[in-house]
């Protein structure tokens, strides 16, 4: 009984973090948009800045900006600006388990595009997404 409401609790924890990464990019690419509807290219600093503090928005498991050497505590966002990473450390992880990560990270990178009816756009981004960072890349941030 026990562990059917530990999978209870990761289903929900997963869904809940697959909400916020989509609200995160959603939101984002609506401030983009914005910026094009007023004719301005998308600032290169987007890409190191906090994207809660972007978005105006904070949700109740957002715990801030992370300090380097700071061990994340489960079941928070954190910004980490000295990598530019979204992190979110999962509170119902199997920690035993290989099969999933308890720490995720995304970078914020802008998408490429070409508009060639307007010049100051060619090296511009058109949109932002918040990719994934490789387990790999993690571990060797001591994460």
């Amino acid at each position: 009984m026990i562990s059917l409401g530990w999978k209870i609790a990761q289903v929900s924890e997963r869904r809940a973090l697959d909400a916020t990464h989509e609200h995160l990019v959603t939101g984002l690419n609506n401030l983009v948009a914005e910026q094009m509807a007023k004719n301005q290219a998308l600032n290169k600093a987007w890409r190191s800045t906090n994207p809660f503090v972007l978005l105006r928005w904070q949700q109740d498991n957002y715990c801030g900006e992370l300090a380097a050497s700071a061990e994340p505590q489960r079941g928070c966002w954190y910004w980490l600006p000295e990598r530019a990473w979204v992190l979110y450390r999962q509170r119902f992880s199997d920690e035993w388990a290989n099969e999933q990560r308890e720490l995720r990270a995304w970078q914020l990178v802008d998408v490429p595009g070409s508009l060639p009816a307007a010049s100051h756009y060619q090296r511009a981004g058109f949109a932002l997404e918040l990719a994934e960072v490789p387990a790999d890349e993690l571990a060797a941030a001591g994460y």
